[in-house]
């Protein structure tokens, strides 16, 4: 997002982490560049979380998963239905757990923490806090699980953001599930934390927060208490689809919700559960769009934000991870939990439907559904991509704060294709002297010497880290200055770029 003080001449202080070039934000101009939504692979041996436990109801689903440095595992937490006991009481939603070396292949480990029925050893970690005691159901639904390695409590290293009862006293001990921190220090044995819930609304989709370092607050996606058709349910449908976002600078205080994402007249009238996470220069929401007019199938689409506020919707509106196609077990598809990052790759794990959800579905109650795996190379959501037309990508102006700078980026290896990728280092004269850089004998040129076109040592192939040199030479002697940076492109997709030391 262009800033005034952009406006007003400061450059970009981008820092080292990698800018990501998904959208406009660091983008002065481009030519000849179209933007390519790149999906990720699904795994061949999906689904890989299925419904095999007698004590895990009648589905399985939403798979949240974090790498565990301690016990070098990826770790899962999913969540078990039981439709039954919406009439008889007992557990409907609950969490279980599983554990895999390598994020793929999974094991359901048996403890001695919550028996259902005749099985005393199951790997149920957290039922939620309470029932309601005018129903006896336990309704607990899990948006998010995260390891904050700089909560300096242990007994909180796990973090949970999810809907859980609580008591509500002024209105006769009635148990409402509303948005609440959890935490534990193993993943295994879950407390809820303090005396309220976050937000005092029933907001029945994927509750999460994000930490925004650059402005040292916590911003938490849910449903909004308000909006537009109030809270008139004469059509029989569900009205509040839409993403709303408390920040808090404290994690204990929060300001009332605002819709930040509503359905346009490019997308589907409605955004279901929704995952949002950092990478790099960006927010990133994968978002479930869905007709509720309809069967209401979901469809995993991108989003784009650098501030978690504002946010541009990839513009074609293609889904990012399609479903599998009429009668697979992931025919429609809803985003779970941030990518996990395993070395050059991105892990990504999501659940899938073989029918929408207001199709009767008996077939869910089958296990059908279940929980999928997609993988993806690092940080490549978005290119912009040249093909046998040279393209042109200028930047925003920066300050260049290292001396290496380094690029995710594929070339076609094509041999008869003349793929290539040059870079140059760019200035702006100051106001009024334009006319003096023009008829300077080096040309109409803004370039810093030693960095123009010719001097770039071509990049090549396809890498994740590519280096980029002048004649051998680094950045180290621009370090301290403005710059543009002006790509020339051909055959070639560029994801993002990094200047670090």
């Amino acid at each position: 997002m262009v800033t005034m003080r952009y406006i007003e001449g400061e450059p970009l202080r981008i820092g080292a982490e990698p800018q990501l070039l998904l959208d406009d934000v660091l983008v002065e101009d481009r030519i000849h560049l179209r933007r390519v939504l790149c999906r990720p692979a699904k795994y061949e041996h999906n689904p890989i979380l299925l419904r095999d436990k007698p004590w895990e109801g009648d589905s399985v689903q939403a798979p949240l998963v974090v790498w565990d440095p301690e016990r070098e595992k990826y770790r899962m937490w999913y969540t078990c239905c039981d439709y039954s006991n919406y009439t008889y009481g007992g557990y409907v939603y609950y969490l279980a757990h599983a554990e895999s070396d390598d994020g793929a292949h999974w094991e359901k480990p048996l403890l001695d923490l919550f028996p259902i029925g005749p099985h005393r050893r199951t790997n149920i970690v957290y039922p939620g806090a309470c029932p309601d005691p005018a129903s006896n159901k336990w309704i607990f639904a899990p948006g998010q699980v995260f390891r904050d390695e700089e909560e300096a409590d242990p007994e909180r290293r796990f973090k949970m953001i999810g809907l859980d009862g609580r008591p509500d006293l002024r209105h006769g001990g009635e148990v409402n599930t509303e948005p609440n921190l959890i935490t534990s220090p193993d993943g295994i044995h879950w407390t809820l934390r303090g005396e309220r819930s976050i937000l005092d609304h029933h907001s029945d989709c994927a509750n999460q927060v994000v930490y925004d370092p650059a402005r040292k607050r916590w911003l938490l996606y849910c449903r909004p208490p308000l909006y537009s058709s109030g809270r008139d349910m004469t059509e029989n449908r569900h009205h509040r689809r839409r993403v709303a976002v408390m920040a808090s600078s404290d994690f204990a205080h929060w300001s009332y919700p605002r819709i930040i994402l509503c359905p346009d007249e490019r997308d589907l009238p409605d955004i279901d559960h929704i995952t949002v996470f950092r990478r790099g220069s960006h927010f990133i929401m994968l978002y479930a769009a869905m007709d509720g007019d309809g069967p209401a199938r979901w469809h995993a689409r991108l989003a784009s934000s650098s501030d978690g506020v504002h946010w541009e919707r990839f513009h074609e509106r293609e889904d990012f991870l399609p479903g599998g196609g009429e009668g697979a077990w992931d025919e429609t598809i809803i985003p779970c939990g941030a990518p996990v990052p395993s070395g050059d790759k991105l892990l990504l794990y999501y659940s899938g439907y073989n029918m929408g959800q207001y199709e009767v579905n008996s077939s869910r109650r089958e296990g059908r559904g279940g929980g999928g795996l997609a993988i993806m190379t690092k940080d490549r959501f978005v290119a912009q991509r040249a093909g046998e037309r040279t393209g042109y990508l200028l930047t925003r102006e920066l300050l260049v704060e290292g001396n290496n700078l380094r690029l995710n980026v594929a070339l076609d290896d094509v041999p008869y294709r003349d793929a290539r990728l040059r870079v140059e280092v760019c200035r702006h004269p100051p106001l009024g002297e334009h006319a003096d850089y023009y008829y300077q004998e080096r040309g109409y040129s803004y370039r810093y010497e030693g960095f123009g076109l010719d001097d770039c040592d071509p990049v090549r192939g396809n890498s994740t880290s590519a280096p980029v040199t002048w004649n051998g030479k680094d950045l180290s002697a621009l370090r301290g200055q403005s710059a543009y940076l002006r790509f020339e492109m051909r055959h070639a997709d560029l994801f993002s770029f990094t200047i670090t030391d």
